[in-house]
């Protein structure tokens, strides 16, 4: 069995699809990738059982199956190929005495390879498309860049809504419990909610640039561009109701600069000892916290009256402000002391949630 396969294409679409690949101790072929001729098609597919990323270059030859062993050396070695890329697949044996050995040749360069058989390969899901929509990754990724600090990773919590993006018309957001980010963009348009795990989006940046088409599945959402597919499982819970945990109605209105709010933060946050909680005191432009029995302050620029007293995490602030990265201001909507804290970017429709802290928890001033 032989085929032949542009080397960097080749390359290039292993590179790729590797990145999805398990660590499973008990099942070896998690760590590997699977390789299919068929039709005048190669198709790489790499997989973790809840993720699955497929590459397809063109081929000439036999059909036949195998997957890598050892993938990661492979990777290496077909990076300094360049030509055409012939592969052949011999079998040996009969019974549990079957192997596979696998030959790959470009040029003057050549290595031999022991392989395992296709079946052995978790299959990926059949896929039926209910509905679909289409996006530009690049804008989907900053976006996605911009929120995701206010999902939990997996092992920090089991609630599917804490641990994943959500997806909802022209708004993606995300929540841990504590706070909350979102983003708006009307070029979106989602025509069911839908929720998956953050990690898999990261590898929505092999996608490039361009636009793509998203088909949602009853258990599987699939991205892709034609040539490549992203295909990670649906988070099977209800979406978290967004609206019902914003504020309506606002007592006050300020601007602030999110640079100077951060610098003064972090000042803050060089006084205070490890593992003392991070709480702020906020009061009209004043920073206040307590630090081994000694009173820390200071002010930043606000435009607009304040004289709420609120308190807030150190941390959950930061991460808020952050979000707002090269923005000259940001406008803080305040409803009361023990009410979300509302910040806001005009123009760009990104938006953050900060749950305030007990008054009592929190350091007075003088």
């Amino acid at each position: 069995m032989r085929a032949v396969v542009d080397a960097k294409g080749f390359s290039k679409a292993l590179d790729k699809v590797s990145k999805a690949l398990g660590k499973s101790k008990y099942i070896p072929a998690l760590k590997e990738v699977m390789v299919r001729f068929s039709g005048g098609r190669c198709v790489l597919t790499g997989t973790d059982m809840d993720t699955w990323l497929t590459a397809e270059v063109p081929a000439q030859g036999n059909d036949f199956a195998f997957v890598f062993y050892r993938t990661a050396s492979i990777v290496k070695a077909c990076r300094r190929f360049d030509g055409d890329l012939t592969l052949e697949l011999t079998e040996t044996g009969e019974g549990r005495d079957r192997q596979l050995k696998l030959c790959m040749s470009c040029g003057n360069r050549a290595g031999e390879f022991h392989a395992m058989f296709s079946e052995d390969h978790p299959a990926m899901p059949e896929l039926e498309p209910e509905q679909s929509f289409s996006v530009n990754v690049s804008s989907l990724m900053e976006r996605i860049s911009r929120i995701k600090y206010a999902a939990l990773k997996p092992s920090e919590d089991t609630r599917a809504c804490c641990t994943s993006i959500q997806f909802s018309g022209s708004r993606i957001y995300c929540l841990d419990g504590l706070r909350a980010a979102w983003s708006t963009d009307e070029a979106l348009s989602v025509p069911k909610p839908f929720m998956v795990t953050a990690a898999p989006l990261e590898h929505l940046k092999l996608f490039g640039k361009q636009d793509v088409s998203v088909n949602l599945c009853k258990r599987y959402i699939d991205i892709t561009d034609g040539s490549m597919h992203l295909v990670t499982r649906l988070a099977e819970a209800e979406l978290y109701d967004l609206d019902s945990a914003v504020p309506t109605e606002f007592q006050e209105e300020v601007y602030v600069s999110p640079d100077e709010f951060l610098t003064e933060l972090a000042y803050l946050k060089e006084l205070m000892p490890s593992g003392q909680k991070p709480y702020i005191r906020f009061c009209g432009g004043s920073l206040l916290t307590q630090a081994d029995g000694c009173r820390y302050q200071t002010k930043i620029w606000l435009d607009g009256k304040s004289e709420m007293e609120i308190g807030f995490d150190l941390n959950h602030m930061v991460d808020a402000l952050r979000q707002f990265k090269g923005e000259s201001h940001v406008r803080i909507k305040l409803t009361g002391p023990l009410s979300p804290i509302i910040l806001e970017a005009e123009g760009r429709g990104d938006c953050a949630l900060v749950l305030p802290v007990r008054q009592k928890y929190v350091p007075r001033a003088a």
